[in-house]
């Protein structure tokens, strides 16, 4: 993976994890949020279990990915029969811990809280077995993101903002080099100022360049 700059962000949230804090991360769509987790993810496997969960899914379909990811059986021992999604989040709810890894839940793509969803988290909650990320969507309402804090507490807020142009250089230019493309200094320099610092905006002007099979442009 890839990955340049963020590192005020990336330091904070490791200090609020390390204190025993959630995190809620926000900012707009593509500006590098579930990256930004992922990167943090591959880099403390050590300290953290980290598991990632699409908060767009049902509550049943979000148990089933978590009895999947920490390899919890979803059949009773008796009559192994599958269990239904009432079952699975009391089993989640109650896994026993490992002594030596927390686990982090990841939470994306928070749009919206229904009655069921918030029933959802404040069962995995109510054991403090485990600490979270939301990552949530900017248009998420007020209401919904004041209660999701609430349900988190104790937990700190972070919003991601557009990448610094040296960011956006050292970006780019990891990638020329990556895939052999030979990029000058001037042609990334000039590439970098199109962006804006806008992370997606930064990968899809890459992947159009290789497309269209630039070399060098100095």
């Amino acid at each position: 993976m890839i990955f340049v700059g963020r590192e005020n962000e990336a330091s904070h949230i490791i200090r609020e994890l390390q204190q025993g804090n959630n995190v809620v991360l926000g900012g707009k769509y593509g500006i590098g949020r579930t990256s930004l987790i992922k990167y943090l993810a591959s880099t403390f496997l050590n300290e953290w279990r980290i598991v990632f969960i699409d908060f767009s899914k049902t509550p049943g379909k979000m148990s089933e990915k978590l009895m999947k990811e920490l390899g919890i059986s979803m059949r009773f021992k008796k009559t192994g029969k599958k269990m239904g999604y009432k079952s699975m989040r009391y089993r989640i709810a109650n896994v026993e811990a490992p002594k030596r890894k927390k686990t982090v839940i990841v939470f994306d793509n928070i749009a919206k809280l229904t009655p069921q969803k918030i029933i959802f988290l404040r069962h995995l909650i109510l054991e403090n077995h485990f600490q979270f990320i939301a990552i949530v969507e900017n248009f998420l309402p007020a209401n919904d993101l004041m209660l999701l804090k609430t349900q988190l507490f104790p937990t700190e807020t972070f919003s991601l903002h557009y990448l610094k142009d040296e960011e956006v250089i050292s970006f780019i230019r990891l990638h020329s080099g990556k895939y052999h493309l030979s990029w000058s200094d001037a042609y990334i320099h000039s590439l970098a100022a199109l962006t804006g610092g806008y992370p997606l905006g930064i990968i899809e002007m890459i992947k159009n360049k290789k497309k269209g099979g630039v070399k060098n442009d100095g």
